[in-house]
C-alpha cells in the first residue's frame, strides 16, 4: 500500500504470539503524558522562501502549544498559541518579517488573551509539515510551519477539517415561578487536548519519523547547514519454515539514514545528500549501501532546475504504484516498492498557469537486487548479476528521458507523462553459471510507457486513478488501478478519522502479465489516532480475481517521546496456487518490529 498512503513497511514476530505481542505494544505505547504548560513569549517572527515551500518560524522562550487552522473569505492560515503575553511586541515582530512566496500578509491579534496569527495567502497553501526545533547555539525554541501550496479541493477539505464546532444552544433563563435549574459544576481539571487535525491545542511535536522526508528541513534562517536522520533497528520473524533449507526464519538488521542540507542565504539554491546503509546479520546480500539523494536544486521565477542523484514517485493509489517508473525499487528492503534507489538525473521544470512541465534525462540505471540465499522474499533459484543483460547497446549507461505535465483543475489534480528508456522492470531468463549451477539471469529492455493519474476531492471522499499504456519489449499493452478511500472524520465524536479504501487493478496482458496486479481487488482501512503521538494503523487485503489467492497486511506506528518511533508489521500469503506469479513467496508470511532513533 502507499503513505499517506501505500504499503510501505515491513514485518515480524511468530504467529498468535506475534498478533498479541503487537496488541501489548501498542496498549502500552499509548500511556504517555501530554507534556506540562508555560507562559510563552515570543522572541522573534522570520519566514524563508525555500525551492518548494514558504517557511515560517516563530522562536519562543518556551515549548509552545500550538493550533492550525483554515478559514476563507479571505483565505487564511490561522496560528493561535496559548500563554503568549506581550501582543504588541509580536505584532511589531511580524510588521518586521518579510512576506515572500505564498504569504501575502501577516497580521497578529488577540484571541482570548492569546496570541493569534493570521497568514493571508495569495493563493490555496497547507502546513505541510510543522515541528520544534530546542535551543542551540544561542537560539532559543523555534516553531517551525512549512506551508506549500495546493489544489483548491483540499483547500477546502482542509477548511472543512478545521472548522470550529456548532456553539452549544444555551440553557433557557430558568422561569421565576419555577425551583431553579442546577447547573453542573465546573470541571476540575482541563480536558485533554485533541489532534492538530481537530483544530486543537497540541504541543509543537518534532518532525513526524514516518518518513525520513519529514526531516530534510531542521534549518533556520540563522543557519544554512542542517544534519538530521534516524537510526533503527529491525527485526523480522517468518511463521513458516522456507522452502528451501538454506533460508532462515529470522533475521536482524541495523539501517542508518543522516540528511545534510545546505540552502543558500538568498533560499534560491539547496544542497541535500542522503545516504542509506542497512547491515543484515543473516543475509549478507540484504547488506547494502545507496545514495538516496545528492542533488543540487536551483529557482528562478518559475523555473526549478535539479541536477545529481534524486528520489521521485509518481501516483495516487493506495495497493499498486503503476505509473511510479523514475527510480528502481530497493528489493531488498521490502517488497512494497515503497523503497527507491536514487536515480542520477537532471530534470528542469516550468511552473505556469496551465500547470508544471517537467522535462527529466536519466543516466547509468540502477539493477534491481534481490536477497541472497538465505534471505526470505526471494525468487527460488539464485540470480547471477554478473550475467545481467540489456537491450540498449549501451546498457546501463542508456540515456533514458520523461516529460511530465501536471495541473489542477477545480477539484481535480492532474499528471501525464511519457517515459522512454530501459524499463525498471527485469525480465528473468533461466540460465547457468560458470560452474553449471541453474541460475536467473536478469534481462532489461527498452520501452516506452505514457502514464495518467488523477485524484478528485471531492468532501469526505477521495477518488484516485492510474493508467498505463506500454510499448517495446513484447506485445503493447495497457493496465489501470483506481477506487476510492472515504473518510469517517472524528469517529464517535472523538479525535480518530478512519478511511475505507477499496481499490481494482486490472492488466491487459492477463494470465501472461508480469505483475501480480492482473486482475486484484483490494479493500482496507485506515485509522488515525490524531495524536501528538501520531499513532496510526492500515489494515487491508488484495483479492486475486482469478486465481484466488490473498495477500494480508497490517502495519501499526506510532512515536515515542520526542525522537523515537515503533512500527509493528505483519504480512501474509493466503492460499497462493503453485500457478500464481507469487507461489515462492507462499511460505513467508512474516511479523517485524522496527525501534527508530529520530535525530
Amino acid at each position: 500500500m502507499p503513505k499517506n498512503r501505500p504499503y510501505h513497511q515491513k514485518a515480524k514476530n511468530r504467529g498468535r504470539q506475534g498478533v498479541k505481542t503487537f496488541l501489548l505494544t501498542s496498549v502500552f505505547c499509548a500511556l504517555t503524558v501530554m507534556p506540562s504548560q508555560a507562559e510563552v513569549s515570543v522572541i522573534d517572527v522570520r519566514t524563508g522562501l525555500h525551492p518548494d515551500k514558504t517557511r515560517v518560524v516563530l522562536e519562543v522562550s518556551e515549548v509552545a502549544f500550538y493550533q492550525i487552522s483554515y478559514r476563507d473569505s479571505p483565505r487564511e492560515i490561522i496560528i493561535d498559541l496559548r500563554e503568549t503575553p506581550g501582543m504588541e511586541q509580536v505584532r511589531a515582530l511580524a510588521r518586521k518579517a518579510a512576506v515572500i512566496g505564498v504569504l501575502d500578509k501577516i497580521t497578529v491579534e488577540d484571541h482570548e488573551g492569546s496570541v493569534r496569527l493570521r497568514i493571508s495567502l495569495r493563493k490555496p497553501a497547507t502546513v505541510d509539515n510543522s515541528f520544534t526545533l530546542k535551543p542551540d547555539h544561542g537560539r532559543q525554541y523555534r516553531l517551525v510551519f512549512d506551508i506549500k501550496a495546493t489544489s483548491a479541493a483540499e483547500w477546502a477539505r482542509q477548511v472543512k477539517l478545521t472548522a470550529p464546532p456548532p456553539s452549544p444552544t444555551p440553557l433557557p433563563a430558568p422561569d421565576p415561578i419555577q425551583e431553579p435549574v442546577a447547573l453542573p459544576p465546573p470541571p476540575t481539571s482541563a480536558p485533554p487536548p485533541v489532534a492538530e487535525a481537530e483544530s486543537a491545542f497540541v504541543s509543537a511535536p518534532p518532525p513526524e519519523p514516518q518518513s525520513p522526508e519529514t526531516y530534510d528541513d531542521m534549518l533556520t534562517e540563522d543557519s544554512n547547514f542542517s544534519l538530521s536522520g534516524y537510526i533503527e533497528v529491525e527485526a523480522r520473524g517468518f511463521t513458516q519454515s522456507a522452502m528451501d533449507p538454506a533460508q532462515e526464519d529470522w533475521t536482524v538488521s541495523f539501517a542508518l539514514e543522516p540528511l545534510l542540507e545546505y540552502v543558500s542565504d538568498s533560499s534560491s539554491s539547496q544542497i541535500m545528500f542522503r545516504p542509506f546503509g542497512r547491515v543484515d546479520v543473516q543475509d549478507k546480500s540484504r547488506s547494502h549501501f545507496d545514495i538516496r539523494e545528492l542533488k543540487w536544486t536551483g529557482t528562478l521565477d518559475s523555473l526549478q532546475m535539479t541536477v545529481g542523484i534524486d528520489t521521485l514517485f509518481w501516483g495516487v493509489t493506495e495497493s499498486n504504484h503503476l505509473v511510479d517508473i523514475i527510480n528502481q525499487d530497493d528489493s531488498l528492503e521490502d517488497i512494497d516498492r515503497e523503497d527507491k534507489l536514487g536515480q542520477p538525473m537532471a530534470s528542469l521544470s516550468y511552473d505556469s498557469p496551465m500547470g508544471v512541465f517537467s522535462v527529466y534525462v536519466m543516466t547509468y540505471f540502477r539493477e534491481q537486487r534481490l536477497p541472497g540465499a538465505k534471505g526470505r522474499l526471494r525468487l527460488p533459484l539464485p540470480v547471477d548479476y554478473a550475467q545481467t543483460q540489456y537491450e540498449a547497446g549501451s546498457g546501463k549507461w542508456n540515456a533514458d528521458w520523461a516529460v511530465r505535465w501536471t495541473h489542477v483543475i477545480g477539484n481535480v489534480d492532474v499528471g501525464l507523462y511519457h517515459f522512454r528508456g530501459t524499463s525498471r522492470e527485469a525480465q528473468y531468463l533461466l540460465g547457468v553459471d560458470g560452474t553449471g549451477t541453474p541460475v536467473i539471469i536478469p534481462r532489461y529492455n527498452l520501452i516506452g510507457q505514457t502514464g495518467l493519474d488523477l485524484q478528485g476531492t471531492f468532501d469526505d471522499i477521495l477518488i484516485k486513478f492510474e493508467a498505463i499504456r506500454r510499448t517495446g519489449f513484447g506485445p503493447d499493452y495497457w493496465a489501470m488501478a483506481g477506487g476510492f478511500e472515504y473518510t469517517l472524520y472524528g469517529l464517535g465524536g472523538g479525535d480518530s478519522d478512519i478511511g475505507i479504501l477499496a481499490e481494482y487493478s486490472y492488466d491487459d496482458r492477463g494470465s501472461l502479465a508480469t505483475t501480480i496486479f492482473q486482475n486484484d481487488l483490494f479493500v482496507g482501512m485506515r485509522w488515525a489516532a490524531n495524536d501528538v503521538d501520531s499513532t496510526e494503523l492500515l489494515m487491508g487485503a488484495m483479492f486475486d480475481m482469478t486465481t484466488s489467492s490473498k495477500f494480508v497486511n497490517i502495519e501499526g506506528s506510532r512515536r515515542i517521546g520526542e525522537n523515537w518511533k515503533v512500527s509493528l508489521d505483519a504480512r501474509f500469503f493466503l492460499g497462493v496456487p503453485i500457478t500464481d506469479i507469487i507461489y515462492p513467496l507462499s511460505r513467508d508470511d512474516f511479523f517485524q518490529i522496527r525501534l527508530a532513533r529520530y535525530f
